[in-house]
Formats: structure tokens, C-alpha cells, sequence
């Protein structure tokens, strides 16, 4: 008998519950340790290799990796914990103690079938202790299956989201020039107010489900991170670069802008110190370009005083395009 050995699995075991938990239902909390560590190296590696194919299957691949890290420890934990006698689980039929090759099939069977399969624990310790980690594997399942679900759904609403802005316009001067009916900007209230309550929730989903950054899309039309720059680009010049205030909805306007801010910090947040091997300043908007559309417009010096102080957001937005293999949307 070998308490050394109960308490490394034991450890094992309790330190992955934890990670799973915190992962899947800490809704506040983003990823675990193990987590965390695991699904930002494999991303770092995604990016070097430069490859967009593997980019492509970037958050399903490390979806999977990130469950079957998950099974992996908890069947070496449960295997070190049994290792520590090997006297107490037998053969059913020849009553034979367990070789340590053979254990590992004990452990998984326990832990991913609910059953004991040939091998018999004998002791009271064991008997407990084998239908304890029964009840964590169907609990790990439980966890797996649901986090997989919120993953794709939410995966789905990210998307709509891109679309929705995209649908608009794919840079900021066709945004801009969509939503212009010649007099005022009133008809951008409704899709600014729907847009606006889809960036907030989809920021809450980032903090729940960091793994959602991971999932990367070649389609430009679906690429979330570059619509939002779309829109952000479209809001300030809606703030800060229109002459009349009259003409558009200000206070959705700031909304919209607080909204995105939050965005940008949480993902920033989340890539953690990937951010350190990015660096590019993203371009500036001329408000020329939108001379044509007859829009009344502020002078450019006015409106790039008034956008110093979104600098670092842009920066900081730029970075997670890059992060995401785009490039900022053409203004």
C-alpha cells in the first residue's frame, strides 16, 4: 500500500475537477489553469506555422485537445490512486490481484463505462472510492457534452454578428454611406441598438468561453473581430466626425462605442501575453473619403484631436485583427 501514491492521484484528480468547473461553469472566471496554458500554446503554434488551413479548424481542434486533456487526467489520476494497492482489486474469475498493465483498463473502464468489467475491488476503500469516480466520469461527460453546445452556439451567434455588420458595409466609408438617407443618420437607430445588445452579449460569451477567440474564420464576411473594426471605425466618425450632432442618436452612438471598448479590453484580456509578438498601427480614416456621400462632415484635424484618446483601443484592436490572421478593414 503506497499513500504516496493515493494522494498524487487524488491530486491529479482534484486539481483537473477544478479546471473543468472553472472552464465550463464559472461563468466569470474564462478558462482554468491547465486550460488557459494548453489552449493558448496551441494557438501560439497555430499562428507560427502561418498555415490557413490549420487556422481554419483552429477552435474545433483545440476544442478537442482541450476534452481529451480533460478524460486523459482523470484516467491517469484515477490509475495512479488505484496503483497504490494492487492487492485490493482482483479478477472476477480467478481472483488474481491486478498487474499494472492491466490497470489502466480498470481505471478507464470505472471512469468512462460506469462498470468494473472483470477486475473486482475488495476492500470497503476501494469500493467506494470506484463508484466515486464513476459519479466524476458521468459528471465529465456531462461537462464535455454541454460545454460542446454552448461552444457551437455561441460559435453561431459570433458569426450572425460579423454577418449582420457586414451585410452593412465591409469597410466604414460603406457602412457610413448605407445608413446616409441624405438628411440624417435616424434609421441606423434600430440596427445600432441590435448590434449594440450582440456586441455586449457576445463580450460576456468571451468571458465565459475564451476558447470562442480561437475560432477563426477565412471568410471576411464572417470574421468577427474585423466587422467590429468595421463598426467602431463607423461609430467614431458618427461621434466625432459629423458637423451637426442633430443627426444622428448620440447616446446610442456611446453606447455603442462603451460596448465595443469592453469588447476590446476582454479580448485583450484573454489572448493574455500573445499580444507581446504584435505590433502595427492601424490606419486612419480620411474623412475626404466620404466627401462624396454629401455627408456634413467636421474638419479633419477636429476629428483626429477628438480620436486621440481611442488611440490605444484601435492598437489594441488592431493587434486582435492580426491575432485573428486578418487585416484591418479597407476604409
Amino acid at each position: 500500500m503506497s499513500y504516496l501514491l493515493y494522494v498524487l492521484g487524488a491530486a491529479i484528480i482534484i486539481v483537473t475537477l477544478i479546471d473543468i468547473i472553472w472552464t465550463t461553469l464559472w461563468v466569470d472566471g474564462g478558462a482554468g489553469w491547465i486550460t488557459d496554458r494548453l489552449t493558448t500554446g496551441i494557438w501560439r503554434r497555430i499562428l507560427k506555422s502561418g498555415k490557413e488551413n490549420l487556422m481554419n479548424i483552429s477552435g474545433p481542434l483545440i476544442l478537442t485537445v482541450t476534452l481529451f486533456t480533460w478524460f486523459f487526467l482523470l484516467w491517469f489520476g484515477a490509475t495512479v490512486f488505484f496503483a497504490g494497492d494492487l492487492g485490493a482489486i482482483v479478477h472476477s474469475s480467478s481472483s488474481q490481484s491486478i498487474t499494472w498493465y492491466q490497470l489502466p483498463y480498470y481505471s478507464g473502464f470505472v471512469v468512462f463505462t460506469l462498470g468494473i468489467g472483470d477486475f473486482t475491488p475488495q476492500t470497503t476503500f476501494f469500493q467506494i472510492t470506484t463508484a466515486l469516480f464513476s459519479g466524476i466520469g458521468m459528471l465529465m461527460l456531462t461537462f464535455g457534452a454541454s460545454y460542446i453546445l454552448s461552444i457551437v452556439s455561441v460559435v453561431v451567434e459570433k458569426r450572425t454578428l460579423a454577418r449582420n455588420i457586414m451585410g452593412i458595409g465591409e469597410s466604414s466609408v460603406d457602412f457610413l454611406q448605407t445608413i446616409w438617407n441624405g438628411k440624417n443618420f435616424n434609421q441606423l437607430d434600430d440596427v445600432l441598438a441590435d448590434l449594440n445588445s450582440q456586441i455586449t452579449q457576445y463580450t460576456l460569451q468571451i468571458q465565459a468561453f475564451p476558447l470562442l477567440q480561437y475560432y477563426h474564420s477565412e471568410d471576411i464576411e464572417k470574421a468577427t473581430t474585423v466587422a467590429i473594426a468595421v463598426l467602431y471605425d463607423s461609430v467614431l466618425v458618427l461621434r466625432y466626425g459629423i458637423k451637426t450632432e442633430r443627426l444622428v442618436n448620440t447616446t446610442l452612438v456611446d453606447a455603442t462605442v462603451k460596448s465595443i471598448n469592453n469588447f476590446i479590453d476582454t479580448s485583450s484580456d484573454g489572448y493574455g501575453n500573445l499580444f507581446e509578438d504584435y505590433y502595427k498601427n492601424p490606419p486612419e480614416l480620411e474623412l475626404s473619403s466620404l466627401e462624396q456621400t454629401r455627408i456634413p462632415l467636421n474638419r479633419q484635424e477636429d476629428y483626429e484631436k477628438n480620436m486621440e484618446e481611442y488611440e490605444d483601443k484601435r492598437h489594441q484592436l488592431q493587434k486582435i485583427i492580426m491575432i485573428d490572421h486578418h487585416d484591418w478593414p479597407n476604409q
